[in-house]
């Protein structure tokens, strides 16, 4: 069942920000007046297809991972042909160079509008999210010298202001494969403090690990009881989803992680929880259930789980973002620039050797990540959504033939010189740009099946 929901995602995921580019492309040709014999979304053998009034085709493949907008003049075809349906149509060979640089970058253009609209939304509905409080500290980590403590808020990084926890990560992201120190600004017990961590071509290697993780934070999870284990001793003792645990034995609990490392050293005893409930403190008494971990050795629980509904946590622990009607369309831009930015660096730093190449992801790295963004809800799920139609947009922009990048490169060149660019030029060229995208798939598949040997 995960396997088909997981496809599914990915299915739909591919499905929207392939059709998207290519409906630039096709409106775009439309607008001009350039004939469209073909829009198709995906490739291999035809699910269903229809023809509208105007003769162009309509069809879904077997196989979700590309499309293509297919214009009169493309391809061989002309208006010389015997076909009766397209004599005196426009084709793309008889539009302005303009025009068809208009319509080349429109399938680009239309990905980053996708990503703005998400943006926009999101901020209009309104999101709630982890507010920047540090929960855990890895030990033996590049944070763990600083002197950070749990519950800390952090307030900046490199001098960029931090509000939640995702702008903690999208900020050190930037910093993956640099040499140097990262600046951390934070609250501790009311104090402002300082803390700068030395890095040394950090996250560099093939690590697909977050990077406040690999930096050693946690993102902070009160001891709220987010599900109960209907056979656990938790249920059988009257524990309720909701409740805040306050301590165990006399012990203060102030995370979900301190939580669960006190309960693993409590295996089949008789325990005290004190916990609140509606603002009511209550005691109840437990003893502990027990398995043994991958050392064999006996760990307590008690059969529950940490809550991921954050409208039932304390408020100062989470960020609500909701704007206005103007204001959201700004945080769309904003948001959609930013990811942007970061995207670009991230290919600069992976041309110059600074990040390895192994961390290139292809189709079925894609697959596991929609399907868990689609678990995760639906504003984790279009969030992805939107970074990959940025990616979608970036990549096809790259000067390679067969690209649209290429396709503008070849106008440009064509507009300089006063005259189209000779046909064996573009053959060729375009053999040499399958061969570059056929490759780089063939890498990141690559890539992707050495993740899961």
């Amino acid at each position: 069942m995960d396997l088909l929901f997981t496809i599914l995602s990915f299915v739909l995921l591919i499905s929207i920000i392939v059709g998207i580019h290519e409906l630039g492309h096709f409106l775009t040709a439309r607008y001009f007046k350039i004939h469209v014999l073909k829009f198709k979304i995906g490739f291999g053998k035809e699910l269903f297809s229809f023809q509208d009034k105007q003769n162009c085709f309509y069809s879904f493949g077997i196989l979700p991972l590309g499309g293509y907008v297919q214009m009169l003049g493309e391809n061989n075809i002309s208006q010389d042909d015997d076909n009766h349906a397209v004599q005196n149509k426009k084709s793309y060979l008889d539009a302005l160079p303009g025009e068809r640089a208009a319509v080349t970058v429109a399938g680009p253009l239309a990905n980053f509008v996708l990503a703005i609209f998400i943006y926009f939304y999101l901020a209009l509905v309104g999101t709630t999210q982890l507010s920047a409080y540090v929960g855990d500290i890895t030990p033996l980590s590049l944070v763990q010298e600083t002197g950070i403590e749990p519950r800390d808020k952090i307030t900046e990084i490199d001098n960029q202001k931090i509000e939640s926890f995702n702008d903690i990560n999208l900020i050190l992201s930037q910093r993956i494969g640099d040499t140097g120190f990262i600046e951390i600004k934070y609250i501790q017990k009311g104090l402002e403090k300082e803390a700068l961590i030395p890095i040394d071509n950090w996250l560099s290697e093939n690590d697909q690990t977050s990077p406040y993780i690999a930096l050693g934070l946690q993102p902070f999870l009160p001891p709220l009881v987010g599900q109960l284990q209907k056979d656990g001793p938790a249920f059988q003792y009257g524990i309720q989803e909701g409740d805040l645990i306050q301590s165990i034995n006399g012990k203060d609990i102030s995370t979900w992680q301190n939580l669960s490392l006190l309960l693993s050293q409590l295996p089949n005893e008789l325990i005290e929880i004190e916990l609140l409930r509606n603002k009511e403190v209550k005691t109840l008494m437990l003893e502990t259930s027990s398995y043994q971990d991958e050392k064999g050795s006996l760990k307590g629980r008690i059969g529950i789980l940490a809550s991921n509904n954050l409208s039932q946590w304390p408020v100062e622990y989470t960020i609500e973002k909701k704007e206005n009607l103007i204001n959201a369309f700004f945080v769309g831009i904003a948001d959609t620039y930013r990811y942007t930015l970061l995207i670009v660096s991230s290919i600069g730093k992976m041309i110059s050797g600074s990040i390895s190449a192994d961390n290139l992801g292809g189709p079925i790295q894609i697959s596991v990540l929609a399907g868990s963004a689609a678990k995760a809800g639906y504003v984790t799920f279009l969030s992805m959504i939107a970074l990959l139609s940025i990616n979608l947009g970036l990549l096809n922009l790259l000067p390679i033939p067969i690209l649209d990048g290429g396709q503008l490169l070849m106008i440009t060149i064509e507009k300089l010189k006063g005259s189209p660019v000779s046909e064996m030029t573009i053959e060729y060229s375009m053999r040499v740009g399958i061969v570059l995208v056929v490759g780089l798939m063939v890498f990141a598949f690559a890539n992707d099946i050495a993740r899961f040997i």
